[in-house]
């Protein structure tokens, strides 16, 4: 999915509403159920959050790029009974499993992307650091 305005103004609004809720339990002053004033480094923090959630949301649920992490291969020490076996032993030795594969993404439950904005409103800029480091560092 390529990012567009409209996914982009969706997806901020989703981030603002969580956050809007989670900024407001933290300035409610439980005893008398009212709001506190002021800005504190947690406001600021969830401000930076709300700037990346858009794009944090499209690198966990939407980014359909191949990811491959480095793969780590062993040679295999060849016994003289390989080498000189006949195509019948060879055919009747058990067939080693194929190499796993990562499913491809698919849709999420409702409730699991309720799940994953939340996760997000708390780590957005940190997946978003982190995706940009790994794509700076890899193309």
């Amino acid at each position: 999915m390529k990012l567009s305005a409209s996914y982009w103004l969706r997806q901020a609004g989703i981030g603002f509403a969580f956050i809007l809720v989670i900024a407001l339990l933290g300035h409610l002053n439980y005893n008398q159920w009212r709001l506190l004033p002021g800005m504190t480094g947690a406001d600021w923090y969830f401000l930076i959050s709300w700037l990346c959630f858009p794009f944090a949301k499209w690198v966990v649920l939407e980014d359909k790029r191949e990811v491959k992490a480095p793969t780590i291969r062993r040679k295999k020490k060849q016994r003289a009974a390989e080498q000189t076996a006949s195509v019948y032993e060879k055919m009747n030795r058990p067939q080693r499993e194929p190499r796993l594969e990562a499913a491809p993404k698919a849709h999420l439950k409702w409730y699991w992307r309720g799940l994953v904005d939340l996760v997000l409103t708390f780590f957005g800029p940190l997946i978003l650091g982190g995706f940009l480091t790994y794509s700076l560092r890899h193309n």
